[in-house]
């Protein structure tokens, strides 16, 4: 990997991460096409991407491992930031925000995820720090989130109606 493509993805990562960060401390009507929009997108961008990394070659034991370690994390921190989250009854229906305390989630992550790249990199599994791997766990981690708001959402629109 050259200088260049590094740049390309930190400044692609640092982009997603930041338009999430600030979306989540936002007010949003928890519209299920948008909800599960952005994972979708994500996911397919990140798929595609890891597909031409994983090209060169069948992936080591160590790396499998990390990006199976890598995936739960991601989804596992969604789960946790969509119970953390604020729901209620606005103008235009129930709205979502996953406010500060996801934010600082997203803090977590990122620096487990950092670590994640350092063992990685020392162990020679490179795949692992590809921004492919990186936006599947961001996919995974609004995949998590999403389940957990639709649930909620749902769970309220059956309250409202009795």
């Amino acid at each position: 990997m050259n200088l260049q493509n590094a740049a390309v993805e930190g400044l692609v990562a640092v982009l997603v991460i930041g338009w999430i960060m600030y979306r989540q401390t936002r007010w949003q009507v928890l519209d299920p096409t948008r909800l599960w929009r952005g994972p979708i997108i994500l996911g397919v961008v990140g798929f595609l991407q890891m597909k031409s990394v994983l090209a060169g070659g069948t992936p080591s034991v160590t790396a499998v491992a990390l990006l199976a370690l890598s995936a739960a994390l991601g989804l596992g921190f969604g789960l946790v930031m969509g119970l953390l989250s604020q729901v209620r009854t606005g103008a235009e229906g129930l709205e979502a925000r996953t406010g500060w305390i996801g934010s600082a989630l997203w803090i977590v992550l990122l620096a487990v995820r950092i670590g994640v790249d350092v063992v990685a990199r020392m162990a020679g599994a490179e795949a692992v720090t590809s921004i492919g791997a990186i936006l599947l766990v961001v996919a995974l981690n609004r995949v998590g989130r999403a389940l957990v708001l639709a649930r909620r959402a749902e769970q309220a629109r059956m309250v409202a109606a009795h």
